[in-house]
Order: structure tokens, then C-alpha cells, then sequence
């Protein structure tokens, strides 16, 4: 299958390339989710609805869609809903501390977890963008806050606690050199997918602009308020006495320093580092990089189904 982005493609195409993608995660849509979510589509609620009530090869069960029709995938689908709201529960407790941080102009929370699928131990993946020139004693700061407040995921502790694992500092919002060419799915819909909660909302909405790239297989990009939430006057005072305390150069280069030698120390013992990337303006740190059978998994599903 050609897996170039298209510009023309029928509403059964739209639908089923949509709702393919997200069943590799036993996820189901909702109509509007998959008027939401279409890729390589701009097809209207209406078409999608009626083509819905008219395909063979889609499934329905208390609103939601789904190629898959097994009484373990609802029964699955059932549990993931009450784990996703159950670790966005963990993550608004956790809002009023992570807004204390300094130097950081944007959480969000990334990866599967917004997709919704959700598992007893799955962690909490956040995307953190930090001042420029301040990405070391940002990470450090937000390192030390989760590990005190004993929700950072190390070791064997995983369930319901914080990946810190992806950093860019606010001129690296663009992630399009990190996509995989031709075609970057998984990369395209976790930028579209990507749920704030705390910082500059600003900074999030430039990040959707910056990435303007994923405007190439999604017609509708809509920024997410859902879970955001502004920080109060107080928060703002403790983070900007403690940014002024610590806003010198000195202190980024000696937690830079600390910090590069123990990161370069892992990295040169992972087996796979094609999703580690370390720089001044961005660490990504993931041990498995699975967008390459995403993407290949995706298009043996289309070829079955088109």
C-alpha cells in the first residue's frame, strides 16, 4: 500500500484508515471522534455518521466503533475507560505542585494515554517544554519535586507514576525532524493527540502551530483545554521567586554537566537507541521505538480492509 499522504480519499476510506489505527490500541471511536481523528480526510460528521450506519466491516456497541467485535475487546474497552479516568485523576492532583516548577513553559501528558488505552500498569508519559537555555535545572527541578512528592516512575515503581521522558526547551517545538519518512502516524497523531495541563497555554498553542506538518493527513486540529488549568497567582509568585534565584548560567552549566555524563552513561548501554536523542534543546528518552510496526502493522490491517 502507498503510504504517501493523499488528498482525495472516499468517506469508507477515511473511516476505515481512522479506525484501523486506533484498534492496534483497543480504542473504539465515537462518530465524533472519528470525524476528530480522520486522516487523509475532510469528510463532515454527517457522511462519516451515515456511512457508519451503512458499513459491514464497522462494528457499534453503546455509541462507540470498531473493526473488532469480540466480547474481550468491549470488556477491555470498559476497563481502559475507568483506568484513563482514574490516572487523569492522579494527574489533577498533581497539577497545583507540577505548576511550582520553574522554567518550565508547558506538561502535558503524551503517548497512550490520551489515545485511551490504559492498562493497571501503564505510567503517565509527559511532554515537558522548558525555557531556553534553562532545560537542565528545569528537568532537575521537576526530577526532584516528582520523586519527593513519590510519583516519578524509576526502577520497578511504574504504575500510575511519571515518565519524565521527553524534553524540548520552546525554540525546539517543532518535532518534524523526528519523523520517520515517508510517513510518521504514531508521531502525527501524538502531537494531535497531546493533552496539556499545566503552564502557558501560549506555548502550547505555538507548539500546534509550529507543527504544522501533521496539517498534511488531519483536517481538523482542535487545541485541548480539558485538563489544563491556569496557575494561580500564588504558583506564579513561588515559581518566579524561584526562577529569579536560580536564573543564572552558571547553574544550567553545572546541572548540564551532571546531568549529560550520567545520560550518555545509559545511552551507551541500551541496545536500541534509535529513540534517544540528546542535545541542548531536547532529550527524548525511549528505550523501544515502535512507530516503525505501528505504521507497518496500520497498513497490513488497510490492505485486509481495502
Amino acid at each position: 500500500m502507498n503510504t504517501a499522504p493523499l488528498t482525495v480519499r472516499s468517506v469508507k476510506q477515511a473511516v476505515l484508515s481512522t479506525l484501523a489505527y486506533f484498534d492496534l490500541f483497543g480504542v473504539p471511536l465515537t462518530c465524533g471522534e472519528i470525524f476528530e481523528h480522520q486522516v487523509f480526510g475532510d469528510f463532515d460528521e454527517e457522511k462519516i455518521a451515515l456511512y457508519l450506519q451503512e458499513s459491514r466491516l464497522v462494528h457499534e456497541h453503546d455509541g462507540a466503533f470498531s473493526l473488532q467485535n469480540t466480547v474481550e475487546f468491549w470488556r477491555d474497552w470498559q476497563k481502559k475507560q475507568k483506568l484513563r479516568h482514574a490516572f487523569f485523576k492522579k494527574v489533577r492532583r498533581t497539577q497545583a505542585w507540577l505548576a511550582l516548577c520553574p522554567f518550565i513553559k508547558l506538561i502535558a501528558v503524551c503517548n497512550t494515554l490520551p489515545l485511551g488505552d490504559v492498562r493497571e500498569d501503564s505510567d503517565i508519559d509527559l511532554f515537558v517544554v522548558t525555557q531556553k537555555n534553562r532545560l537542565f535545572i528545569a528537568r532537575l527541578g521537576l526530577t526532584v519535586l516528582t520523586s519527593l512528592l513519590g510519583v516519578r516512575r524509576h526502577g520497578r515503581k511504574i504504575r500510575k507514576r511519571f515518565c519524565l521522558s521527553f524534553y524540548v526547551t520552546e525554540e525546539h517545538l517543532n518535532l518534524e525532524g523526528l519523523a520517520l519518512k515517508p510517513l510518521d502516524l504514531y508521531l502525527a497523531y501524538w502531537v494531535k493527540t497531546l493533552e496539556p495541563i499545566t503552564g502557558d497555554f501560549h506555548t502550547y498553542e505555538t507548539f500546534l502551530r509550529e507543527n504544522a506538518w501533521i496539517k498534511a493527513l488531519f483536517a481538523t486540529i482542535q487545541p485541548k483545554k480539558r485538563y489544563f488549568r491556569k496557575s494561580s497567582f500564588l504558583q506564579q509568585f513561588v515559581r518566579g521567586t524561584m526562577e529569579k534565584l536560580l536564573n543564572h548560567d552558571l547553574w544550567e552549566r553545572k546541572a548540564q554537566n551532571h546531568q549529560l555524563r550520567r545520560i550518555r552513561e545509559k545511552a551507551a548501554q541500551l541496545s536500541d537507541a534509535s529513540g534517544t536523542v540528546i542535545s541542548e534543546t531536547m532529550l527524548k528518552f525511549h528505550d523501544h521505538d515502535a512507530r516503525s510496526t505501528v505504521l507497518q502493522n496500520w497498513t497490513h490491517s488497510l490492505e485486509k480492509l481495502l
